[in-house]
């Protein structure tokens, strides 16, 4: 009897630089490949080293798991755009499922910070709190005070730059090679149908005033 097909996972993860592409294990990594580059030209390099010397090809994902975020709104759009080509032309076969890089990261250090910040928008930050390896609890609070209500966190970095300086043994490296595979992303994953980047806020503008400003 003809031993039954394995489904092949894909992790994307465009939340942070490096980005990461993975096919995971049960509690390890197949292969991992971390792309230091923007996500426009990094997807597809990361593909390419990915699937190489594989008899696989991305036309056989049968799992996605998609990085909703916090981080770069750009790198976030362009991986969910990537995963709904990949859903589309999978015509039903694949099943998505959606995490919150807060929630992955939780799993990263040895000894699991009761808290972990990330930037949200210009003076403000995410605050996480939580069992680790679990779907947290997530804040946004004026940066000036997350950081003095919450001096233990451990912290993402984003692509904004903030106002204070934080010391470098407080910065946790969002980095999954250190992730045990689908023992830590099922926990913190939910199903979904379509990849949504995560945004807790919506975006405001400033209101038109009612006159346009004369020319200098």
């Amino acid at each position: 009897m003809a031993e039954a097909k394995r489904p092949l996972t894909l992790v994307v993860d465009a939340s942070s630089t490096p980005l990461h592409l993975g096919i995971p294990s049960a509690n390890g990594w197949e292969k991992l490949v971390a792309d230091p580059g923007q996500a426009m030209d990094g997807l597809f390099r990361a593909v390419g080293q990915l699937f190489e010397e594989r008899d696989e090809t991305l036309n056989s994902v049968d799992i996605l798991y998609y990085c909703c975020g916090p981080g770069s709104t750009l790198g976030l759009r362009l991986a969910a755009a990537f995963v709904k080509t990949m859903i589309w032309e999978a015509k039903g076969r694949i099943t998505l499922f959606q995490y919150n890089a807060l929630d992955l990261a939780s799993g990263i250090p040895e000894e699991p910070p009761e808290y972990i910040q990330a930037p949200f928008r210009m003076g403000k930050r995410f605050v996480r709190s939580g069992k680790p390896g679990s779907v947290g609890k997530k804040e946004i609070l004026a940066e000036d005070k997350a950081l003095k209500d919450y001096p233990n966190s451990l912290h993402l970095l984003g692509p904004r730059h903030i106002s204070a300086e934080i010391p470098p043994e407080k910065i946790l490296p969002y980095d999954l090679s250190k992730i045990r595979g689908l023992e830590d992303l099922s926990p913190v994953s939910h199903i979904s149908e379509q990849p949504v980047p995560y945004s807790p806020e919506p975006v405001t503008f400033k209101k038109w005033e009612g006159f346009i400003p004369a020319k200098k």
